[in-house]
């Protein structure tokens, strides 16, 4: 009697040792909390989250990330935004439109309502080696890299693949970016 509760304590201390592995290092969810990246992901949003793809492959332009923000005493804190440019991209922001390398990028993703002109810190530049440029979809209500800076390609911890919640939401986020 005593070896088959040893048997099965072994057992669920096994399967939580592998959940752990998966859930840290291959994939896992997320809650979203704010509107920055409204209208593609809202508060509250469940989301499915790809860890490994960034061990095989950079990110992409376009992609939706999680990462810590390079911002003092906000490093341990997640936030979620769109890579609009990767390193050694030229990038200018102009009267809400995004060139990139020269080129105007579209973006039919973004919160459909007029662009109010705040005073960034980062609104054109290079990206540098081992960098990328982030903001979110609600240009307007957004705290991204025009106001912190270039995050740290290290700092991702995944890449937003699937809202799963609201269940009548359920969406894969792809991004054919096309340039003007």
């Amino acid at each position: 009697m005593l070896d088959k509760i040893i048997g099965v304590l072994k057992n669920i201390l096994i399967a939580v040792f592998v959940a752990i592995i998966i859930e840290e290092f291959i994939f896992g969810f997320t809650v979203v909390q704010g509107e920055s990246m409204a209208p593609t992901v809202n508060n509250q949003d469940k989301l499915f989250v790809n860890k490994i793809g960034y061990l095989l492959h950079k990110p992409k332009i376009g992609d939706i990330v999680i990462f810590h923000p390079p911002i003092e005493n906000r490093q341990k804190e997640y936030f979620i935004k769109r890579v609009i440019a990767m390193e050694n991209d030229e990038f200018m922001i102009q009267d809400g439109k995004v060139f990139i390398n020269g080129k105007k990028i579209i973006e039919d993703y973004i919160m459909n309502e007029p662009y109010i002109d705040r005073t960034a810190d980062i609104s054109q530049g290079k990206v540098p080696k081992g960098m990328m440029f982030v903001m979110g979809d609600n240009r307007n209500d957004s705290n991204d890299s025009r106001y912190f800076g270039f995050v740290p390609i290290k700092n991702i911890e995944g890449k937003a693949n699937l809202r799963l919640w609201p269940f009548d939401e359920v969406k894969a986020f792809t991004v054919d970016y096309e340039k003007d």
